[in-house]
């Protein structure tokens, strides 16, 4: 069978996910070659599984696009994110173990970039970036609570502790701990126009934490 790719716009680039394999996506400034570029994201996402011990099996080209969907402000500050139809299903208990081995893989890849570096180039800065390494990771503890915060599953933001590795490893605790809250979750919230579900939650979990791993090597390789 066909894999399914989904395409949507988000802060002026394009994302395509591959519904069927969590956190698997390609990204580009065009949309069309941020589609193109999913079959070669879908060989490089077997092979990370493989080397996690995360078996997968059938998925097989060709790919259909079945979704593209751009990108919509409802208020100046708040751009509203693409709900695929795939994201719609609940979450059954028994994907729950899956879901486990990939938040423990992309959080081992997040650790891995960072490992070593002392504070001083953690906290560099460079001129045509917003954050320092130190901030990319406080970035990944603070976007994963406020999607858990959409289904009323996070804590309050002012208990996240202000130093980057504490946090990310605070989140995830609470992110693990609610899995089993996401299976039972059925159905679907709408907040500021934009409609979530426990498989838009962990979509966007995964998804946020391996792009933004890939961020910190490209600006690890800079210190260089």
């Amino acid at each position: 069978m066909p894999y399914v790719v989904c395409a949507e716009e988000m802060k002026g680039r394009w994302i395509a996910h591959v519904p069927d394999l969590p956190g698997c996506f390609a990204a580009h400034d065009e949309r069309d070659a941020a589609i193109a570029a999913a079959p070669k994201a879908v060989e490089a996402y077997v092979a990370w599984c493989a080397d996690a011990g995360i078996r997968i099996s059938g998925v097989s080209p060709p790919m259909v696009v079945s979704e593209v969907v751009r990108a919509w402000q409802y208020e100046p500050d708040y751009e509203v994110n693409a709900f695929f139809a795939a994201d719609r299903p609940p979450v059954a208990a028994d994907e729950l173990p899956e879901y486990q081995r990939l938040l423990e893989a992309t959080r081992r890849d997040l650790l891995q970039a960072v490992a070593g570096l002392n504070p001083e180039a953690m906290q560099r800065t460079f001129p045509d970036e917003r954050a320092s390494l130190e901030g990319l990771v406080h970035l990944v503890a603070r976007t994963e609570l406020w999607v858990l915060d959409r289904l009323g599953l996070a804590f309050p933001s002012s208990q996240l502790s202000p130093e980057p590795m504490d946090a990310v490893q605070q989140v995830r605790q609470q992110l693990l701990a609610r899995l089993p809250a996401l299976s039972g979750h059925s159905g679907v919230v709408a907040l500021a126009g934009e409609i979530w579900s426990a498989r838009k939650v962990l979509r966007r979990a995964l998804w946020h934490e391996r792009d933004q791993t890939q961020h910190l090597l490209d600006l690890r390789a800079r210190l260089r």
